[in-house]
């Protein structure tokens, strides 16, 4: 198609030299008439050559980039903030603009965008306690994001990031019987048996064998009931 356009535009420039050569008015015409005519085909056939480039030319795929909503944060607290720990590989290699937090009163957000084809995403709805949003940060280190949550009462300890754990906190703190002191008692052992590590459990262990021993000499009661906990 190319060669076939370069030979129509040496026409096109012949048949002007020929209109600017001719000195009859009736040969201007008809060489006017067919050089337009050959001015017409030759845009249509750049046309044809243009659009038939574009099909031509290869796709280049746009890698898609998806979110990851992390989880999966450690924390610490000073007497003035919470800290949270959110470790991402190579993070220090974005530019300022992609590592962005919001901060309200109950809640806060950290996005990080592009990181090696990803983007992710950390969003605590439910604060434990109240922050004081222009006060809280974040800064970037190397493979991590550090957010400081700045608190609104300063002397107070948080159980917990989010009223989720506060919760779940309370519900793992034994509970004691006022009614009976040595079911109360039991049940706190039990209840350490149960989720302790290993050290703890040989810790009661010795504890109970102790006891069965002095009960044993001295004749006054020990811990003798231990059987729930795997004694």
């Amino acid at each position: 198609m190319s060669s076939k356009l370069e030979e129509i535009m040496k026409d096109v420039e012949e048949l002007r030299t020929l209109v600017a050569s001719a000195s009859r008015k009736r040969i201007q015409d008809l060489l006017s008439q067919e050089l337009r005519k050959m001015e017409i085909e030759a845009s249509q056939l750049q046309e044809a050559v243009v659009s038939e480039a574009a099909k031509q030319k290869p796709k280049v795929s746009t890698p898609t980039t998806f979110t990851v909503n992390l989880r999966n944060y450690s924390w610490d607290q000073s007497d003035k903030f919470i800290k949270l720990y959110i470790t991402l590989k190579n993070v220090q290699t974005l530019d300022k603009e992609g590592v962005t937090a919001t901060f309200n009163k109950k809640n806060m957000e950290l996005n990080v965008k592009e990181l090696e084809g990803k983007n992710y995403n950390l969003k605590i709805p439910n604060l434990a306690e109240s922050i004081k949003p222009d006060a809280s940060y974040h800064k970037v280190k190397t493979d991590m994001v550090v957010v400081m949550l700045a608190k609104e009462d300063q002397e107070h300890k948080w159980a917990g990031v989010t009223t989720e754990d506060v919760k779940a906190s309370e519900a793992r703190k034994p509970k004691m019987n006022s009614d009976d002191p040595s079911a109360g008692m039991m049940d706190l052992m039990k209840q350490m048996y149960d989720d302790g590590d290993d050290k703890m459990k040989q810790m009661l262990n010795k504890t109970w064998y102790e006891s069965q021993q002095k009960s044993m000499k001295s004749g006054e009661p020990g811990l003798t009931d231990m059987p729930d906990l795997g004694i």
